[in-house]
Formats: structure tokens, C-alpha cells, sequence
């Protein structure tokens, strides 16, 4: 089999769940030519072989919807998990897609990080906002009715910074 030669987005290699990077055992697969069924194989003995807790935050098994509607076991691995099932595949190929993948795993670690700035500064904005519209509240009833329509508009747009800062989970082919 052949190592996948096309330029493919780093977003397609890796994914951001929960604030973690992740990749599964069927990229790996794809990317480095191999059968899913071996690289499957290949993740489980790297899970016996390591310490449970290291296995524990590195590996988890899940499902995938094949083409033919069947559900198939899948690994999602962190970068940690990746580089010690990869660490064997050898071939100049095999190290340019290792680096393609710590390359995809460090961009998707800064989008985390820009994500989660960004979230925090718009919940900085809205607290002051927040705040501003309680003061107002105090200042008479005039004041105090303009209070509760602010209110559900700055509770709407507290949902959407909290909708803007967690990564969204992309389902790919």
C-alpha cells in the first residue's frame, strides 16, 4: 500500500474534541497506507504494552460507521498515543507523514489555545457588560425596565460565546 501523497489540511488529520487534539486509528490508516485492521492490531499491543495509566489518557476505543452502515471498532488517540503507535513505521514516506501528523497535532493545539482566548475575552467583555446593566437596575424603574430587556439579550449572548469557545466535533469520511 501507499502512503496518501495529496496536500491534505491538517484539519482533516486531526480534531478537536472537548479541548484536546485527537486522531483516529482509521486516519492513520488512510494516511500511511496501511489496513485499518493492522493498525487496530498495532494500537492494542502499544495499550498492553504501556502503562495502564498512559493507556488510559491516550487510547480510547470507539465506533465508526463503515459504507456499508456497519458500525467498526476505532481508536481515537492524543498525539502521545499517535507517536508511540507510529514510532515503528519506517520508510522516508513513513517519516514525512509522521511529521505531516506532530505537524497537524501543534495546529490544532494552537487553535485550542486562540479558541479558548478568545473565549475568555468575550466572557471579560460580557462580565463587564453584565455588570454595567446591574447598575443600571439600581438607578430607578425607568432604569430597571431597560435592566430586564439587556438582561436576556446579554444571556443570549453569553450562549453564543460559550457556543464560539468549544470546538465543534467534525464528523469526516
Amino acid at each position: 500500500m501507499q502512503l496518501i501523497e495529496k496536500q491534505t489540511p491538517f484539519s482533516e488529520m486531526v480534531m478537536a474534541i472537548q479541548g484536546q487534539a485527537f486522531t483516529t486509528s482509521q486516519k492513520i490508516a488512510d494516511y500511511f497506507g496501511k489496513r485499518h485492521d493492522n493498525v487496530l492490531r498495532k494500537v492494542r499491543q502499544t495499550i498492553r504494552d504501556c502503562p495502564s495509566e498512559f493507556a488510559a489518557l491516550n487510547f480510547e476505543e470507539t465506533d465508526f460507521i463503515d459504507k456499508n452502515g456497519d458500525a467498526q471498532p476505532m481508536f481515537k488517540l492524543t498525539k502521545d498515543g499517535y507517536m508511540l503507535v507510529v514510532m515503528g513505521f519506517t520508510g522516508t514516506a513513513a517519516m514525512q507523514m509522521k511529521v505531516k501528523f506532530i505537524q497537524a497535532f501543534n495546529w490544532m493545539t494552537e487553535q485550542i489555545l486562540r479558541w479558548q482566548e478568545m473565549g475568555e475575552e468575550a466572557q471579560h467583555r460580557h462580565a463587564l457588560k453584565v455588570a454595567k446593566s446591574e447598575v443600571k437596575a439600581r438607578m430607578g424603574s425607568k432604569m430597571m425596565n431597560a435592566r430586564k430587556r439587556e438582561k436576556k439579550l446579554l444571556a443570549l449572548e453569553f450562549e453564543q460565546i460559550l457556543s464560539l469557545t468549544q470546538p465543534k466535533l467534525l464528523f469526516i469520511d
